[in-house]
């Protein structure tokens, strides 16, 4: 094929009005983000239906593989800022080369996985404290998702790809056919219907791989034969060595950063089991909602980092920094009414996914609790992505380790088990940790550091370039 046919040029959003070239991207991203946590909760609503021992069971082997494609995701935003940077420069070819490359890193990935899922599985789950009734219902699960994890890890890949260049419409429309056969998928795969096998908690991760196979099917028909942004051809075909250490070297502190939040994430997990199954069903609901938030906000921060790294590409840096500020100001105005529901209706909220008069009551907590610090989470969020646009990915994971593990674990377990708070001093800890990153994000952005690490970044481009070329 040739390097020679039709590219998709995207609108130039390194001019015109900011709020415009903002909200392009942003909606579909943050529409997509919505998309994929109605789809997590279908699979809260149907699995909730088998009892709280299955909730438990998905909330303690989903941690675990958000820990695993979490990290990916954060290797995925390493090319996405070179995607960015390489677009606002105008060069397409190596923007090109970027993309294939991910699909190596995504194999590379999938083999380890492949190697977790057969041999790991069960004692991954007894690490995390899972009791052996939990662990019978999670264990398929697990093994599922990690087997066929390439499916999943080309998905992301080529997602976070073509929004790096600028299409953030194209994911969302396959994105919403994927996640349509998964929500068909699931009940059936679930509950047994027909030739369908009944599969329970299994049937869950059964669903996803079909849905996210159809999915990577479509991407790459796109990328090779449609009017893309981004183009798979015969020149980019070749393992880059300079491009990988690029990609990694970006992409391993927003991955560390990611990391850290799912160890944090870990820690509570075995915190929360010395108070039960019950107590481990209310943290994954809430979990779940909370996810809704960061995904929303991780939407419009990708967007932000969008901006920010082809602004910063075509030597726009002032229109880059006020990126960052319209974006925060945007999801402020959505996340504010959000945490004002979560308050209210708390009880109703968590009733809608297990009935369990407990599990209403210590999820409809959790959730007041974490309702007051999301604004300071919203910081965090937006202006975390926006400086990683820029590929300054080591500030926000020294930030977030700090918060995560110097804070939120400490303060959780001083107060929930030395001060004698039981499980609303675990929330007190999140809601420490989540009030200083946000303040501390905000410092770093006004204080304009991540524009001397994009030029530092920028100069090694310039000079690998004939290596890249």
């Amino acid at each position: 094929m040739s390097n020679a046919r039709a590219r998709k040029v995207n609108k130039n959003i390194t001019a015109g009005k900011l709020s415009s070239s903002l909200w392009k991207l942003a909606t579909p991203i943050m529409i997509a983000a919505l998309l994929q946590d109605f789809f997590t909760l279908v699979d809260l609503f149907f699995v909730g239906r088998l009892g709280y021992v299955a909730v438990a069971a998905l909330s303690v082997s989903g941690v675990i593989l958000a820990v695993i494609m979490m990290v990916v995701i954060g290797i995925s935003s390493g090319a996405t800022a070179l995607i960015a940077h390489f677009t606002g420069k105008k060069d397409y070819t190596n923007a090109d080369r970027v993309l294939f490359q991910v699909v190596v890193i995504s194999f590379i990935s999938s083999a380890v996985m492949v190697l977790v899922g057969v041999f790991g599985t069960v004692e991954l789950l007894r690490i995390f404290g899972a009791t052996q009734e939990i662990i019978s219902s999670a264990c398929g699960y697990l093994k599922i998702n990690f087997i066929f994890s390439i499916f999943i890890f080309l998905f992301i890949g080529f997602n976070q790809a073509l929004r790096g260049s600028g299409d953030a419409v194209t994911p969302l429309k396959i994105l919403i056919l994927s996640n349509a056969v998964n929500i068909l998928l699931d009940p059936l795969f679930i509950f047994g219907f027909g030739f369908f096998p009944r599969l329970e908690v299994a049937g869950s991760a059964v669903a996803t791989v079909i849905s996210r196979a159809i999915g990577v099917v479509i991407l790459l028909y796109h990328l090779v034969y449609g009017h893309s942004s981004l183009h798979f051809h015969r020149h980019i075909f070749k393992i880059n060595i300079s491009i990988i250490k690029r990609i990694i070297s970006i992409g391993f502190f927003a991955s560390f950063e990611v990391l850290l939040r799912q160890i944090s994430l870990l820690f509570l997990l075995r915190f929360i089991a010395v108070f039960g199954a019950v107590a481990l069903a209310a943290y994954g609901i809430v979990l779940r909602l909370r996810m809704v938030v960061i995904m929303l906000g991780l939407g419009m921060g990708s967007a932000c980092g969008v901006l920010i790294g082809q602004n910063m590409g075509a030597g726009l840096s002032y229109r880059a920094v006020k990126s960052g500020w319209v974006a925060l100001r945007y999801y402020e105005a959505i996340i504010l009414p959000l945490a004002v529901i979560f308050f209210i209706f708390a009880p109703h909220i968590i009733g809608i996914f297990n009935s369990h008069p407990e599990v209403v009551k210590i999820g409809s907590n959790f959730l007041r609790f974490i309702a007051i610090t999301l604004p300071f989470l919203a910081s965090a969020l937006v202006l975390g992505r926006g400086i990683s646009g820029a590929g300054d990915t080591v500030a926000p994971a020294v930030m977030t380790g700090i918060a995560q593990l110097g804070l939120r674990i400490p303060s959780a377990y001083i107060m929930a088990f030395i001060f004698g708070l039981g499980i609303k001093g675990i929330w007190l800890g999140i809601n420490i940790s989540d009030i200083c990153q946000g303040i501390a994000m905000l410092g770093y952005f006004k204080g304009r550091f991540w524009q001397k690490r994009y030029y530092k970044h920028r100069s090694i481009l310039e000079a690998e370039n004939a290596v890249i070329t």
